[in-house]
């Protein structure tokens, strides 16, 4: 009888997790090179791409060059579980979600790790959270990032000071775990950086028009911000949009029914009036709604982005 003895401090916490399987990314994949159609004498000729593809489904996942080595979404899941296993990070009770987009072809695991946990400026308590994601159709590679979780509005707020990423690799296969867990122990110091400047936002006092035009910059709603330079109140300008803007809407609406009352009129509140939509409001289209993953991570990039390009992180 042989006694195996745990290596990782982490082992338990992640034993639970790994022990849930892989959810929606439980699946294969295979390669196959792509040719070119018949040609008038019946000959086919290879491409220099290679097609990846689910082997449950079919699906196409994505084209790349002949040397590409696919990587099954599972063991990049193991790979992040491995990363946070090796890390010094405070791993009891922690949480997993999985959610997959595009068929298949990128995929996002949601690490939530209780034990860290801190006040925010308005009373509640966020938790840190990680997010690991990656791709077959060259979005993006494996990429573990920051950022934090509220109690009481279930918000994913974005983290905006330091470095997006706190892991990055190009590609699955080369991924070095045990520098992986050294050094997703920063994400720490980058939510205490975002604690400060949320303690700072909660201070800065914002208008209602100025509130507006920082939604309609992170949509990018040029004709909002004309109409909103020329005098117009929000309310109007809501009704005279060439066409109708339903995040800008939400937005609005958000604002003015729960954040400015709950928050005060401040940065604090247009941050998480906006981390509200990016986490809980609908897909505009209905055709998009499967792919409500890739659509809530593009909706985060587009709040960091405003940010970043705005003076708000000037404020602390």
């Amino acid at each position: 009888m042989s006694t195996v003895i745990p290596m990782f401090s982490n082992n338990s916490a992640l034993q639970t997790i790994r022990d849930g399987g892989y959810g929606s990314a439980d699946f294969d994949v295979e390669t196959a090179p792509l040719t070119y159609l018949p040609d008038s004498h019946g000959i086919k000729f290879l491409s220099s791409k290679s097609v990846i593809y689910r082997k449950d489904t079919g699906a196409e996942l994505g084209v790349h060059g002949r040397g590409y080595k696919a990587v099954p979404p599972k063991a990049m899941i193991d790979s992040g579980r491995d990363i946070l296993e090796r890390s010094p990070l405070k791993l009891n009770n922690m949480k997993e979600r999985i959610d997959t987009s595009h068929d298949g072809a990128r995929t996002f695991v949601h690490w939530t790790l209780p034990e860290h946990t801190y006040q925010t400026p308005d009373g509640d308590e966020a938790s840190l959270s990680l997010l690991a994601i990656t791709s077959f159709d060259g979005t993006w590679p494996f990429m573990i990032s920051a950022a934090a979780v509220q109690y009481a509005c279930t918000n994913q707020q974005v983290f905006v000071t330091g470095e997006v990423a706190v892991y990055k690799a190009k590609h699955t296969q080369s991924l070095d775990i045990d520098h992986g867990g050294r050094v997703i122990t920063k994400c720490l110091s980058i939510f205490e950086q975002e604690r400060e400047l949320w303690r700072a936002w909660h201070k800065k006092e914002q208008t209602d028009r100025q509130a507006f035009n920082c939604f309609a910059r992170t949509l990018k709603a040029t004709k909002a911000l004309e109409l909103s330079g020329e005098g117009h109140q929000p309310e109007d300008i809501l009704t005279k949009m060439p066409r109708r803007n339903t995040s800008l809407e939400y937005m609005w609406n958000k604002w003015n029914s729960v954040y400015r009352k709950r928050l005060g009129a401040n940065y604090w509140a247009v941050y998480n009036t906006m981390t509200d939509w990016s986490t809980h409001a609908p897909s505009a289209r209905e055709s998009t709604m499967v792919n409500i993953a890739s659509v809530k991570n593009q909706r985060h990039e587009a709040i960091r982005s405003a940010i970043v390009s705005s003076d708000m992180r000037k404020v602390a």
